[in-house]
């Protein structure tokens, strides 16, 4: 089994590098698109909904609110892609329960001009808000330096999708356990 998980911040490009695993054939699962995260009160463990007003997205609603990728899906997950490569895609703010889960981590990076560009054509979704956005912006300073600190493989995300997916599965080629062929990738 190798469950490789694509992070990186909004804007990086995860949901369209998932369509493309997906389009050659690689089991790919999205932490938005497949529901594997939800959000959760961190005083009380309770999920709840985001709100669906930007407004009430304030700085103090994310300060006590965290969303999470659920270790115990990971591994659902896991199970499920059996002795194939798999890929959970999105971004959580439990990494810490996370990362050791996985064979390999890649984070997709970018520029804040590409994430600024990327979230402006995004239509009533997270980030397309002025005040989100510059959320976003605050988030992605330091998500490189976050994530090659903790052992992530960082990999440019400006180019297009198929050039994005080449690298990351080279880059993936040269993971212990990946590199002697099993499981193919």
């Amino acid at each position: 089994m190798a469950l490789i998980y694509i992070t990186g911040a909004s804007g990086a490009g995860k949901s369209t590098v998932r369509a493309e695993l997906r389009r050659r054939g690689y089991p790919a699962h999205g932490t938005d698109e497949d529901g594997l995260s939800r959000w959760f009160d961190n005083r009380t463990g309770a999920e709840v909904s985001m709100p669906t007003d930007p407004a009430h997205r304030d700085d103090n609603w994310f300060m006590h609110h965290t969303y999470r990728l659920p270790p115990e899906t990971v591994l659902r997950v896991a199970a499920a892609v059996g002795d194939k490569v798999g890929f959970i895609c999105g971004t959580v703010g439990n990494d810490d329960q996370i990362w050791d889960l996985f064979t390999a981590v890649i984070s997709l990076s970018i520029d804040a001009a590409t994430v600024r560009r990327r979230l402006a054509e995004r239509v009533d979704s997270f980030g397309s808000t002025e005040d989100e956005l510059q959320r976003v912006l605050a988030w992605h300073a330091n998500v490189d330096a976050d994530n090659r600190r903790f052992g992530a493989i960082l990999i440019d995300a400006s180019p297009p999708v198929t050039e994005v997916v080449d690298h990351l599965l080279t880059e993936l080629e040269l993971v212990p356990g990946l590199a002697d062929g099993e499981p193919d990738l």
